[in-house]
């Protein structure tokens, strides 16, 4: 299982301190806008992938629920070939109905027997391999398809499709796979500056006024990520595999362009399952991490790390996946940003998520992280960061497009407490930094094909703070298309 990329998201989101209050020109705003700007992308881009994981991998080999009416039929149509075990167009109707509720095995029971009646019958046998691809069991799968394809009868459509499926079956047995994701989309943000809402302010502990260009500000933008994944099959029994991915991230402002972020990530490591017999699913992955941010279009930072990923099935339909991570980053300071170096640091992170599918159309899922970041030479920049969210996500069958596949709704929220080791001295030094976020997040994923998907999605981004300077409200609407390959 490759690890989900909002993970490595997250990784380069919980590597950030929160400093900067924005209150006016000059470096010392400008580096705290960056900073938290910084901070709340990459986190959107995180909520946007765990809601979009939901669909692409919490479900991605389960059928829509299937309805009352569609349940009647399966049932009438069992019965007709217990009634005519040798009719091949009862016993096809059935195949059709059982593939449609999710009873693949009764499907591919049923065309079996079709063949036992009448061998020469190559659709059927593509619609076995098709079955038995979808299963998993992909060389019963080609014996079938090719079966089907050395029929003198084969028809134009069935070639087609049968040479489709064992290209994507060669794909899938070689020892080494590629695959990955394009987004593109269009935000919009009532605070795409994540400015505070007034002009009053704090600076040295003293009211002060904020000045125009410092306040919340609308805009839109143009959002982007691609994912490559690479998985190298060592051929053991432990069924160990080398796995890498590459991320990569960038958002445009319309006019803020303050607000652009880019980030880089490369994550590489072994994957291999232990306590077999044991446990029924249960692996390991130790991996190493680089990545590198741009915020405003000029340097941020470079980081390199390593960690620990354990993925397990706890119990029927309930998942744990569990990850600690050390990471260094490396602020420098350049021109634009001569005092960046304050951010430098390590930190140490440790998070868990817990998903749990109820039936096969609703999922549930916990999440919670901790992280204490250590500042090289800004102890007021240390902190501490704890986190807790849940959600769910709810599948239902396409109203209007007809195209078979479920659409889906995901809403999860979080909530996150910051606890700052000290004052900041240009804010405040006689005030303790402690804040909080609330983070509401709702998603619908309308799927074209099996590959492309279009998504909507809204949220809301709530800070409170001791100190106003960095409380803020944004509202984000987002839409786009994501690719799969």
């Amino acid at each position: 299982m490759q690890m989900p990329r909002r993970r490595y998201l997250l990784y380069i989101f919980l590597q950030l301190g929160d400093p900067g209050v924005g209150w006016g020109p000059g470096e010392w705003g400008n580096l705290g806008r960056l900073h938290r700007l910084c901070r709340v992308v990459i986190l959107c881009a995180i909520a946007w992938d765990m809601a979009v994981a939901a669909v692409h991998s919490a479900f991605a080999q389960a059928q829509s629920a299937p309805s009352s009416e569609l349940k009647r039929q399966y049932d009438e149509a069992f019965q007709e070939t217990l009634d005519k075990p040798s009719d091949l167009d009862a016993l096809f109707k059935f195949a059709t109905l059982a593939t449609q509720v999710g009873d693949l095995e009764g499907a591919i029971s049923a065309l079996e027997r079709m063949l036992l009646i009448n061998p020469d019958l190559p659709r059927v046998r593509l619609e076995l391999g098709v079955l038995y691809y979808r299963l998993g069991s992909y060389e019963a799968a080609r014996t079938y398809l090719d079966t089907a394809l050395k029929s003198p009868s084969v028809p134009p459509e069935v070639k087609k499709k049968a040479g489709e499926y064992l290209a994507e079956i060669d794909s899938k047995t070689r020892p080494s796979s590629f695959g990955g994701e394009v987004f593109i989309g269009f935000r919009y943000q009532s605070n795409a500056n994540l400015g505070p809402a007034t002009s009053r302010v704090l600076l040295f502990g003293q009211p002060a006024n904020l000045n125009q260009a410092g306040l919340g500000t609308s805009d839109w933008g143009a959002v982007s990520s691609v994912q490559f994944r690479h998985r190298y099959d060592f051929g053991h029994q432990d069924k160990s595999a080398l796995e890498t991915q590459f991320t990569a991230y960038a958002n445009r402002q319309f006019q803020l362009s303050a607000a652009n972020v880019t980030l880089l990530d490369l994550t590489t490591g072994p994957r291999f399952q232990i306590f077999n017999g044991v446990m029924e699913d249960f692996t390991l992955k130790p991996f190493l991490t680089g990545g590198y941010v741009w915020v405003a279009d000029t340097p941020y930072y470079g980081s390199w790390g390593g960690g620990l990923e354990s993925n397990v099935l706890l119990a029927n339909r309930l998942r744990n996946i569990s990850v600690t991570l050390f990471r260094r980053q490396d602020n420098q300071d350049t021109s634009y940003l001569p005092t960046n170096s304050q951010y430098r640091g390590s930190s140490l992170t440790a998070n868990t998520a817990f998903e749990y599918e109820i039936v096969p159309s609703v999922m549930l899922f916990a999440t919670g992280s901790a992280q204490r970041f250590y500042a090289d030479i800004a102890p007021f920049q240390s902190h501490t960061l704890l986190s807790v969210g849940g959600g769910l996500a709810f599948r239902f069958i396409d109203p209007f497009l007809k195209t078979g596949l479920p659409w889906t709704v995901n809403l999860s929220v979080s909530e996150q407490w910051w606890s700052y080791d000290q004052p900041d001295p240009i804010v405040d030094p006689g005030t303790m930094r402690y804040q909080n976020d609330t983070i509401l997040s709702l998603l619908l994923a309308i799927p074209f094909d099996d590959r492309t998907t279009f998504s909507l999605s809204g949220g809301r981004f709530v800070r409170g703070a001791t100190v106003p300077n960095y409380e803020f409200t944004n509202n984000s609407f987002m839409f786009g298309v994501s690719w799969r390959f």
